[in-house]
């Protein structure tokens, strides 16, 4: 809020010093270049005790990230969770210069390696982002990916907004309105029906994913 932008990169190091001060359970991570000015390259984040927080949640996670004002740009990646009241729980947070693989790889392994073991089933949301599906296959090898409906509706190409409510229905569906819904669909536009069925339903869709026990709305816009 005060200071420059290169002042509070600087501080960056000394702030969350302070902050594991307060709460020892922490955990912080700083990479730089290897040259001798240490350039700022990431950073990681979160707030502990998380293995014990993260017992206390829902195994349903959403991933995404936001592209950061300012002189230095850069991206401000997040994990967040559901508690048992089906409330937002911000997990863990990053700051890097791009939605590179290799941030995104980072950032995973981050996560995993403070939450839980890389062998634990849980639910991951995100978007369809190509380097988010193969990191999320390649750390979590036993996560079950599904997509953001939110994301999905958003790039549906149609004039009708009751198709758009249709398919929002259909994805948060737990029943046999989930064929209702998507015959509302079929009979007002065809070709948006054959768009969402490019997608498996297990991908997308409350009723059809594993573990449905743990359900939350897939409709998300983080």
């Amino acid at each position: 809020m005060r200071g420059s932008f290169e002042h509070a990169y600087q501080l960056l190091t000394s702030y969350f010093a302070e902050v594991r001060l307060v709460d020892p359970d922490f955990v912080f991570d700083i990479q730089t270049t290897s040259c001798k000015d240490k350039r700022f390259t990431r950073c990681f984040w979160c707030f502990g005790p998380p293995k014990k927080t993260y017992k206390q949640l829902r195994p349903v996670v959403v991933i995404d990230g936001t592209f950061l004002k300012g002189r230095y740009h850069g991206t401000l990646l997040a994990v967040i969770a559901i508690d048992p009241s089906n409330h937002i729980f911000s997990l863990v947070f990053s700051i890097t210069y791009s939605k590179t693989t290799k941030s995104w790889t980072y950032f995973l392994k981050m996560f995993g390696s403070n939450f839980h073991g890389y062998d634990t089933r849980f639910v991951v949301i995100s978007d369809r982002n190509p380097k988010i599906i193969n990191d999320v296959l390649k750390v979590f090898p036993f996560a079950i990916h599904t997509f953001c409906a939110f994301h999905i509706s958003n790039n549906i190409k149609t004039t009708l907004e009751s198709t758009r409510i249709a398919f929002r229905i259909a994805a948060e569906a737990l029943t046999i309105d989930f064929d209702k819904h998507m015959n509302v669909i079929r009979n007002t536009d065809p070709m948006v029906l054959q768009y969402i069925l490019g997608f498996p339903k297990e991908t997308w869709s409350n009723l059809y994913i594993l573990m449905s026990r743990y359900v939350v709305t897939l409709y998300c816009p983080t």
